[in-house]
């Protein structure tokens, strides 16, 4: 066969690239896919609690007072420990194994009642701040059988627990200076 020359007047010849309608389907999908991908990343799609600034204004506004009633009826946190139960002979105690504890306070006892010892933290050293800890007192007996700590109402303590039983043999006790120091040594105060 012999091929007509074509003139620059005549229409061009459209030629298939070889994409059908399921390319352009799959094309389309994946655009799609790309936009709801970003707008999820953009709009939120991360969990993570962002920290905002605590509210300080002060005034008269309409529901100023709301808030602080809110923030005063909210439950307070709670540490709860128990009285731990030491195995063996008790090591010396050192602030390189107090700074390894996950959990370390300093606190007032504000209550006992029916063996449970109320503390106000003053702070925290290690481990998560609550608004209180409740420490299970136990009996004297058992006191003197596992050199537990002796919480007395009004008395200023130094604690520290791991799964949450304080520890005793030193670690833990009233807020003397010598004990006080080795607080400040494990935690760089």
């Amino acid at each position: 066969m012999s091929e007509t020359p074509r003139s620059a007047d005549s229409p061009a010849t459209v030629t298939s690239s070889g994409r059908g309608p399921l390319t352009w389907l799959v094309a389309g999908l994946a655009v799609v896919v790309i936009a709801v991908v970003g707008a999820v990343a953009l709009l939120g799609g991360d969990d993570a609690e962002v920290p905002l600034a605590e509210d300080t204004t002060t005034g008269s506004g309409a529901g100023a007072g709301d808030e602080a009633q809110e923030a005063d009826e909210a439950e307070p946190t709670v540490t709860r420990l128990d009285q731990g139960q030491e195995t063996g002979r008790c090591m010396r105690p050192t602030a390189e194994a107090l700074a390894e504890q996950p959990l370390a306070l300093e606190g007032t006892v504000v209550g006992i009642d029916d063996g449970l010892a109320v503390l106000e933290p003053v702070e925290f050293y290690a481990g998560r701040a609550t608004d209180r800890v409740e420490v299970v007192a136990p009996s004297e007996s058992e006191q003197a059988l596992i050199e537990g700590v002796a919480l007395e109402e009004g008395a200023r303590y130094l604690l520290a627990a791991a799964d949450g039983r304080l520890l005793g043999c030193g670690l833990s006790g009233p807020a003397e200076p010598g004990l006080a120091e080795m607080y400040a040594e494990a935690f760089n105060r």
